[in-house]
């Protein structure tokens, strides 16, 4: 192939010059992250490996442990130049560089030649994610991976429409599992609706996103790894499947490229690297990692999780408390003292029934989405959402960004503004509108309206109607 690039599952894609590997993209090897719940879908082969480790670059799109994997990063030779986004705190740059390899922040909206033939633009964004584009030749390769667009629509479809559609491709991620899904009730039951359910308006939103852009082709990535814990092996029939995206795509004139594939972008063909898509489930195992639902936290660990909600002054306006249940033993952690004056029905919170190892880890190193991604953590929601603040306040500002006060964030959002205010104001006023369709949905279901709403928003959208 002399020109093209390869998916190798989950995030990692390798592109190739005059068939020499140039760049390979969040490399994942083996083994497992996110306390040992996901694993690649199927092991790399030899040659798959060999390419990551011939590339002369590696672009890593942002922190979570499935694209920044320390212990492939590890494995890789150390003559490598790895490319990163604009991050907003420089954690990510400095620990890599103590690792040995030469590091180079890509500057936003600029483009940086890899080969005679190669070139690659880094979008970096307040999600504190990456978008890559990489144009190859006369064609155009755009990285979503797992990012939300962030503002950066109007750009990204301005610079599809110079190109040839079906010259065009976007890699992206097509899940339902990959964020928190264990939610249950007081009781213990979990409340996520059946698989079914979920799945098809996830695919009919990315194939939406992908024609909207003007893109020709929609390839699969950022989606291939399977549950191998214990604890969390009731989420794998919530993983998208390459059937499902053949049995919901509604966009045809957008053509589907399925995982595991390679594509020469000389002529637009490809082809499959496996005989099927079948995940290599006898990876999966009885075991939970290293932890132990029975182990209880001390006094000293309970007062340093404390210490560790205690940070996140950008929670207290639209939270009131953190329970975590721990070992059987449940204790509440108040974001607001004065609250406790309510009633216990008026209280916003949420409950985290989660093992000792991998919740002490997070408040160690400051990583909750690590113990949310997982889903063997089971979350209860009392007058609470995740979104649009649990998240994105103690994951991605403070986890990623190290942005816990209010001031702090209002710096913080001065930066993304200043960079691109239109497409800001968009992105934040798409985040309203979507808050402002959940209450929408609630009413609706409560005085019976529900169903001719849907009708009418999905031909609105053009999703089908069903």
């Amino acid at each position: 192939m002399r020109l093209g690039f390869e998916t190798l599952g989950n995030a990692t894609l390798v592109f190739y010059d005059n068939d020499r590997p140039v760049l390979a993209t969040d490399p994942w090897l083996d083994g497992t992250c996110y306390f040992g719940s996901w694993a690649l879908d199927r092991p790399l082969t030899e040659s798959e490996r060999a390419a990551v480790e011939a590339a002369q670059y590696i672009w890593i799109s942002h922190g979570h442990p499935d694209h920044l994997h320390p212990d492939s990063l590890a494995q890789l030779p150390k003559n490598k130049i790895v490319l990163l986004p604009d991050h907003y705190h420089p954690e990510i740059r400095d620990s890599i560089a103590t690792m040995g390899f030469t590091v180079e922040v890509m500057p936003y909206r600029q483009w940086r030649q890899l080969s005679p033939r190669v070139r690659a633009m880094c979008l970096d964004n307040e999600n504190q994610d990456g978008i890559l584009i990489v144009e190859a030749g006369d064609s155009l390769v755009i990285d979503l991976n797992d990012s939300p667009l962030c503002g950066e629509e109007r750009f990204i479809r301005n610079l599809i429409k110079r190109y040839d559609r079906a010259k065009t491709y976007i890699a992206s991620l097509c899940a339902i599992d990959a964020d928190m899904l264990n939610f249950v009730d007081a009781q213990g039951r979990r409340t996520i609706e059946p698989p079914d359910q979920r799945k098809k308006g996830m695919i009919w939103a990315v194939a939406r996103k992908i024609d909207k852009l003007g893109a020709g082709n929609f390839v699969s990535s950022a989606s291939q790894h399977v549950y191998v814990r214990g604890d969390s092996v009731w989420a794998n029939p919530y993983r998208v499947t390459w059937v499902d995206v053949e049995k919901h795509w509604t966009r045809p004139h957008v053509r589907k490229i399925e995982p595991f594939c390679m594509v020469d972008l000389s002529t637009g063909a490809y082809h499959r690297k496996h005989p099927s898509q079948r995940s290599a489930v006898e990876q999966i195992t009885d075991a939970t990692a290293d932890d132990d639902w029975a182990a209880q936290l001390s006094d000293t660990e309970w007062n340093r999780l404390a210490e560790f909600v205690a940070k996140y002054e950008t929670l207290r306006r639209h939270f009131d408390y953190l329970d975590f249940i721990v070992g059987g033993e449940r204790r509440r952690i108040w974001i607001v003292p004065e609250a406790k004056r309510k009633d216990e029905a008026r209280l916003r919170g949420i409950g985290f029934h989660v093992p000792k190892n991998s919740l002490m880890a997070t408040a160690e190193y400051g990583f909750f989405d690590d113990i949310l991604i997982g889903n063997f953590m089971r979350t209860e929601l009392h007058n609470a959402a995740l979104y649009p603040h649990f998240t994105p306040l103690i994951a991605k500002l403070g986890g990623a960004a190290k942005v816990y006060t209010n001031a702090e964030r209002r710096r913080f959002n001065r930066r993304y503004f200043r960079r691109n205010p239109l497409g800001y104001l968009e992105w934040h006023f798409g985040q309203y509108q979507a808050a402002f369709l959940d209450h929408v949905r609630w009413w609706s279901e409560r005085f019976g309206l529900k169903q001719p709403l849907k009708i009418i928003y999905r031909r609105m959208i053009g999703d089908p109607v069903v």
